[in-house]
């Protein structure tokens, strides 16, 4: 069972090369189709947090729509967590080298390019001046950076989120498929591919379900609210909420989710008493 994940700047030809390496490997490859299909299921309100994902729009709206948004943090981790548990997959982008990160077997790579070169290579694919074109590598440059960190709190550039970074100045994108191939082949494979894809599935259901429960309470960096499960629709919430009332909101909501059957409410209160 592999998952591979990629993230690329714009003009590096990072999705041809993910669509390539899917092929190479005989892996799914998961296109914006699919993932806009899984998350129309998932949260109608999460469908139009996707398509803004998409979106050429400024990072400032990102910025303001994203920030402190922790029902859509925990959507897009659970989001991820159902993608990788499909196994012998190829995730592009969306933050999955973050939120998969601590995932044994998660094969995780970068491709990038010099910004002279990717300004070049989108002025000849969209026929634009080479003014346009570095409006628009600046542009999308900084808008997924603002993305990223509006939603995981992360910057793209650690080096510490890969395991291969990709320079395709010097590759082809067929060479730089090549090479990835042969990158994932050389990885630790999972040694319980049953158990992980379970874990996998159990992490997006208790995520969907955290999701749901952070729409209607606002949490923070010290007071959060985390779920997780082991199985058979039984969830378990920890973590702060102000007082005893919240305490019981936060289980009444998440037993309202389908699929939860039962709730262990290990809330703790922040509340002051004299």
């Amino acid at each position: 069972m592999s998952i591979v994940s990629i993230s690329m700047q714009i003009g590096s030809y990072g999705d041809e090369i993910a669509a390539q390496v899917a092929k190479k490997c005989h892996f799914q490859f998961v296109d914006q189709a699919q993932v806009h299909q899984l998350a129309q299921e998932c949260d109608a309100e999460f469908s139009k947090a996707c398509t803004l994902y998409e979106a050429e729009t400024k990072p400032s709206f990102f910025e303001s729509f994203f920030f402190n948004n922790a029902a859509y943090t925990a959507l897009f981790e659970s989001l991820n967590y159902e993608l990788a548990s499909r196994g012998n997959v190829v995730i592009i982008g969306r933050g999955a080298q973050i939120v998969l990160r601590d995932i044994p077997g998660v094969f995780k790579a970068r491709i990038v390019a010099p910004k002279e070169l990717r300004i070049k290579r989108v002025m000849d694919a969209e026929k634009v001046s080479m003014e346009e074109a570095a409006s628009y590598v600046e542009k999308y440059d900084h808008q997924r950076q603002a993305l990223i960190r509006s939603i995981f709190n992360k910057d793209l550039r650690d080096l510490r989120l890969y395991d291969l970074i990709v320079n395709t100045a010097a590759y082809t994108p067929e060479g730089a498929a090549d090479i990835l191939c042969l990158a994932v082949e050389k990885h630790q494979k999972v040694q319980e591919p049953a158990t992980l894809n379970e874990d996998l599935k159990n992490r997006a259901f208790a995520k969907r379900v955290e999701s749901f429960v952070k729409k209607k309470i606002w949490t923070s960096s010290y007071r959060n609210i985390e779920i997780t499960t082991t199985g058979s629709g039984e969830v378990t919430l920890t973590g702060f909420v102000p007082d005893k009332k919240t305490k019981e909101h936060a289980a009444e909501i998440a037993a309202t989710v389908p699929g939860v059957q039962k709730v262990i409410n290990e809330l703790r209160t922040t509340e002051l008493s004299f």
